[in-house]
């Protein structure tokens, strides 16, 4: 699924505290990899459980 804002990024995110910075911000990078391990974990958790999930 695809969720579209309409807003336009200008390269920027938003980070925790709502704080608007470029991509290439030292932070960004982080986020995303953490955000990438907790999604990881979460599937390898329901597969374990043996609970239904979406690929």
């Amino acid at each position: 699924m695809r969720i579209y804002t309409r807003g336009g990024d200008k390269g920027q995110t938003s980070l925790i505290g709502r704080e608007r910075r470029y991509k290439d911000y030292l932070r960004v990078e982080p986020y995303g990899t953490v955000d990438e391990a907790g999604a990881f974990i979460g599937l390898v958790a329901a597969d374990l459980t043996g609970e239904a999930y979406a690929v």
